[in-house]
């Protein structure tokens, strides 16, 4: 395998033309490539080759960097639900801990306040110790009280950790505390565990919109959701076993766990936005069709009915 060098922008024209990739308008490639990192864009090829391996035929540049601005919007349409059920997740848990044992760091990190029989508690409590000392100290409102009032209340701490720290603080809760956050988090009939792995789903996504990770064909790599009764309400795929496997760990399964959390109102400006973007790119912008597109982002072709489910 030859060695990767640093290319410049002539020689990375001259590479995606070596690949047998058109460009349109070289001038508008050249401009692309000032401000957009190459590699970044080429993640998204994926959905332009066939099943030798080599790319469809008439394949450009621009199609590709079209799939690319597409995921980039996506990403802004996912993530803005999920910070607000991040913000949500942080001020459940903040207040129902601090009501039942305190809101300073010693209280916070009191084993006695958690689930004792959690394997993961102690791994929890060490990372969590480890964000309130690394973060802790560069943060303005955290340093403002520290240095006027001698402590740090959960509350403020809230600004420094983690979506997924929170998520993992709430998974080692005591049973009861779970099970009393989960009925301010969702009004719908699910169980604690299950609450706990949604989010955990969310984070992930989070974390890959907030990177510039590739959204669109997005599967997990761990175990997915449960069905739930939207998933019924569909004709997805399934195993030999007649089990559903599509809409448990893909941007269906993410839908699905935001639903769980959202108002109808945010949910469906959320799929009304997520729908525009499919329509816009169907007919104006991208090469691939509505229904190559969906088959990509493991959508059913029907995905908006969940606005009324």
């Amino acid at each position: 395998m030859a060695e990767k060098t640093f290319l410049t922008i002539d020689e990375l024209i001259t590479n995606i033309r070596f690949k047998n990739i058109n460009i349109k308008n070289e001038n508008n490639v050249r401009n692309i490539l000032e401000t957009n990192n190459y590699y970044f864009i080429m993640g998204y090829k994926f959905a332009f080759k066939n099943n030798y391996g080599t790319y469809k035929e008439n394949t450009s540049f621009e199609d590709i960097y079209s799939l690319y601005i597409f995921d980039k919007a996506l990403k802004l349409i996912v993530l803005d639900s999920i910070l607000e059920i991040e913000q949500k997740l942080k001020t459940v848990y903040t207040n129902n801990y601090s009501f039942r044992y305190g809101f300073k760091v010693n209280d916070i990190l009191n084993s006695n306040n958690y689930d004792s029989s959690n394997n993961y508690l102690n791994t929890t409590l060490l990372n969590l110790d480890k964000q309130l000392n690394d973060f802790g100290n560069k943060n303005k409102a955290v340093m403002f009280y520290r240095n006027n009032h001698s402590f740090i209340p959960l509350w403020v701490y809230m600004k420094i950790l983690s979506f997924g720290m929170i998520r993992d603080m709430f998974y080692v809760s005591k049973p009861n505390d779970k099970d009393y956050m989960k009925n301010k988090l969702t009004s719908e009939n699910i169980n604690s565990s299950e609450v706990a792995n949604m989010l955990r789903l969310l984070v992930r996504v989070r974390n890959i919109c907030c990177h510039d990770d590739i959204l669109l064909s997005f599967v997990d790599d761990k175990l997915g959701i449960k069905t739930t009764k939207y998933h019924k309400e569909f004709n997805l795929k399934k195993d030999r076993n007649n089990n559903i496997i599509q809409g448990k760990k893909d941007l269906l399964a993410v839908l699905i766990s935001i639903k769980f959390f959202s108002t109808r109102k945010k949910f469906n400006a959320l799929i009304d936005n997520l729908s525009k973007l499919i329509n816009e790119y169907d007919k104006k912008i991208g090469s691939l069709n509505r229904k190559q597109l969906l088959s990509i982002m493991h959508l059913p072709e029907d995905f908006e009915i969940l606005k009324k489910l």
